[in-house]
């Protein structure tokens, strides 16, 4: 199993490019970035950075939606930045998006198994070259060609929640990420691989990411950013994600409601040691390091660290790194 960071693009460059210095040197796999589309900065320019200034990292989008996308600009970057990092240091991940990122915009995330099957057909076809002629749903292409082939391949992962989607991911995606309660990543996991059995593929170079709040706990303060950081990703997360964790959806609805009430302080409060022990990765490094152990046992290849890492972000990651480079 790999250890990978986690960055977004709301973060500012200077920060990003800090953090994939530390990735770097400790020998990590992979910068996943998440893309804020609330954000100013753009996802493929903090991926192109890193992958001009360092020359060993592997970066990911982790996600990107082509319902706020253009197919067709996802195509390009793609292909420029599979180009920058060489043979396989750049991979694409696609998803539907955040549920409060794509209300915020008033777009209606209707049909999204179709929309992430067609999206997938095309931009495939589009890195090697071929001419796309597809007008149905959310895609408009007439006679669309990204003037040349991309010269390597370009994985493409799929950032998904619901049981449809996990299935089509198993069923077309080189690897998923996944992220949510950890009772709901192992029931995710067994859904993709069932998926694959059922598609007839092989399971050999398919991969499993998790991305779950992962905190460095030092002092008091760190553990109020972990309580804070589920809060937050609670109040994002699917019905149909709560119930395949067990989690009551009134309990969230709850935290939800109290969240776009009060922000993130009153909904903190109502997280309970049950919600962070099953929601987030925290402690010291050993603790931390015990619960990957379990994600590999689970059938996890990686596990991205972060955000928000502790108050203090860059030494959280040197720290778990070298405890990790001792452990593996």
């Amino acid at each position: 199993m790999q250890l990978a960071i986690g960055v977004t693009s709301g973060m500012k460059l200077e920060h990003i490019l800090k953090l994939s210095a530390v990735a770097e040197k400790q020998g990590l796999s992979r910068m996943w970035i998440g893309d804020d589309i609330s954000a100013p900065h753009d996802v493929f320019v903090s991926a192109s950075a890193i992958l001009l200034k360092f020359k060993k990292l592997h970066v990911g989008i982790g996600v990107t939606s082509p319902l706020v996308r253009n197919i067709s600009t996802i195509a390009r970057a793609a292909a420029s930045l599979s180009e920058i990092g060489g043979h396989k240091r750049f991979t694409l991940g696609l998803g539907v998006g955040g549920l409060q990122d794509l209300r915020r915009l008033g777009i209606n995330a209707t049909n999204p198994r179709d929309m992430l099957r067609n999206a997938t057909a095309l931009l495939n076809a589009a890195l090697k070259g071929e001419t796309v002629m597809f007008i149905k749903g959310n895609f408009n292409l007439t006679r669309y060609r990204a003037r040349y082939a991309s010269e390597h391949e370009v994985p493409i992962f799929f950032g998904v929640r619901g049981p449809k989607l996990l299935s089509l991911a198993g069923e077309i995606s080189d690897g998923v990420i996944l992220s949510g309660p950890k009772t709901y990543v192992r029931k995710a996991v067994s859904l993709v691989h069932e998926a694959i059995r059922t598609s007839g593929r092989s399971a050999k170079n398919f991969r499993f990411v998790v991305w779950v709040p992962t905190v460095l706990v030092k002092r008091s303060g760190d553990l109020k950013l972990v309580k804070s950081t589920v809060a937050f990703v609670l109040a994002d997360t699917p019905r149909e994600v709560l119930e395949l964790a067990g989690l009551r959806y009134d309990d969230i609805n709850e935290i939800r409601e109290v969240y776009q009430k009060r922000g993130i302080d009153g909904a903190s409060r109502l997280i309970t040691g049950s919600l962070l022990d099953e929601v987030a990765i925290y402690g010291d490094s050993p603790k931390i390091l015990d619960e990957f152990e379990m994600l590999r046992e689970s059938g996890i290849h990686e596990v991205v660290f972060g955000p928000p890492y502790g108050i203090r972000p860059e030494a959280a990651v040197n720290e778990l790194a070298e405890s990790w480079r001792r452990y593996s």
